[in-house]
């Protein structure tokens, strides 16, 4: 019997209330479209690394290459907190098998391509988490909801998680 195949979904597209302002990203055509296929398993990133329900909002700046995690209004700085509970969340990963991503566009922790903030051009880098994820598993299929609204590209993500190993 094959095992059951276990994708990690953001907690707000799962329905979860874990946003910044309190609130959620559900995506529910998406859910019962995975759940035909998969088990999901809601993370959140901020929550998990400690930051309240609701928390002010935060973005990427500085480097593109190695940008930092500052709330925009106190410019607390969250980088070292949460690439250290990535690190251990990674760690879990590894030994749940965990065989895919489905991720909050835009978010600083969870986007595959986040506005980084700075001076000078425009300038885009993956989430600290989803960065820290690719480093670590670099053939881990990782998407993000907007993409998966369209059936082909779903369809594409699937296949892709089954044959990962």
């Amino acid at each position: 019997m094959n095992s059951p195949i276990t994708i990690g979904i953001s907690a707000c597209l799962f329905g979860k209330n874990t946003r910044y302002d309190g609130g959620h990203r559900h995506q529910p055509q998406l859910i019962e479209a995975l759940r035909q296929f998969v088990t999901l398993l809601p993370l959140c990133p901020e929550v998990e690394c400690g930051l309240g329900i609701p928390r002010e909002p935060m973005r990427l700046e500085g480097d593109p290459e190695g940008p930092r995690l500052l709330t925009i209004t106190s410019r607390r700085d969250l980088t070292a907190p949460m690439l250290a509970w990535a690190a251990q969340r990674l760690e879990a990963f590894a030994k749940e098998g965990l065989q895919g991503l489905i991720l909050k566009s835009r978010s600083p922790s969870c986007g595959a391509r986040v506005a980084v903030h700075g001076e000078g051009e425009a300038a885009f880098s993956p989430g600290l988490f989803v960065r820290a994820c690719q480093e670590r598993f670099p053939d881990l299929p990782i998407a993000n909801e907007e993409e998966l609204c369209d059936p082909a590209r779903l369809a594409a993500f699937l296949k892709r998680v089954t044959d990962h190993k």
